[in-house]
């Protein structure tokens, strides 16, 4: 199979090293040429445009950042026609990008007039750490058949892979899970301050609360791993910050689809992002 990836970013490249060391070098494209020129040096091949990547894969994966990417990537754009145009029929689309289901259920609809397959299969299990080990979790919505089709194309990525249901579950799944992963972030640096304004430092209360568990979460128990990717974050602190913002952003889009009241959702974008937005994922500034 032919694979071609879009979107080298903080888990794309990790991504797409996978599969030129696992036997499907793919065609690959970037706005920034450093992470290209990396995976050319592993095996991959460079795609002159969107099209170009279309029109040589059988399978295209999308890793780029948000809902206007991917438009501007399957859809003609300036002189570059998109990936949908150069693909056959036949050919599949996987959508790696977090973004509303509803963006996912119109860009199938628009495909299948080509008779290119759509599916959403966005990722988590350990940032890009995981993204570079191969240890991703694939939520995956769309057809059961076309995943059963490049199942073997994303075992290179990932240790799991779940078919969720439709078209769009697995972005809402993906959703939620980042929904709680920034809300777990944001109650435990109010913890920490909360100990040090009382004389209890970070590591002591932290280890603490993770002894015993009860006052504990995802955040908490990986809190260093959080502190080392938002240092190292491919677009700095203000990258993840703008990235945890996309994602409390689209769960309050899910929410409001979805008829779900949400309070604790509404206090977060309303109190918890803009002091993010201040002093960062971990209260280390931006």
């Amino acid at each position: 199979m032919r694979v071609g990836f879009i979107g080298l970013g903080n888990m794309g490249e990790g991504m797409a090293w996978n599969l030129a060391k696992k036997g499907f070098p793919p065609i690959v494209r970037d706005v920034r040429p450093e992470p290209v020129m990396r995976l050319v040096a592993e095996g991959a091949r460079k795609g002159d445009s969107n099209f170009d990547v279309g029109s040589q894969s059988d399978l295209v994966c999308l890793a780029v950042f948000d809902e206007q990417q991917i438009i501007d990537t399957v859809f003609p754009k300036g002189d570059d026609r998109g990936v949908l145009a150069g693909m056959k029929s036949g050919g599949v689309i996987a959508i790696h990008s977090t973004v509303a289901p509803s963006v996912i259920q119109r860009i199938a609809a628009e495909a299948a007039k080509s008779g290119v397959r759509v599916i959403d299969a966005p990722m988590t299990g350990g940032a890009n750490v995981a993204a570079k080990a191969g240890t991703l979790t694939f939520m995956v919505g769309g057809d059961p058949a076309v995943l059963e089709g490049v199942r073997h194309v994303f075992a290179t990525m990932a240790t799991s892979v779940f078919h969720v249901g439709p078209l769009g579950a697995g972005c809402a799944v993906k959703i939620i899970n980042n929904f709680l992963a920034v809300s777990h972030t944001l109650i435990v640096r109010e913890a920490i301050r909360l100990g040090r304004a009382t004389g209890i430092g970070e590591s002591e209360l932290l280890g603490i609360l993770n002894t015993g568990g009860v006052g504990s979460n995802w955040a908490s128990i990986n809190w260093e791993r959080i502190k080392t990717q938002e240092a190292n974050y491919t677009t700095g602190r203000a990258g993840m910050v703008a990235m945890a913002a996309k994602d409390i952003g689209l769960a309050s889009r899910l929410a409001q689809e979805s008829g779900v009241n949400a309070p604790s959702l509404a206090a977060l974008i309303k109190y918890g992002m803009p002091d993010m937005e201040l002093s960062g994922m971990t209260d280390n500034g931006l």
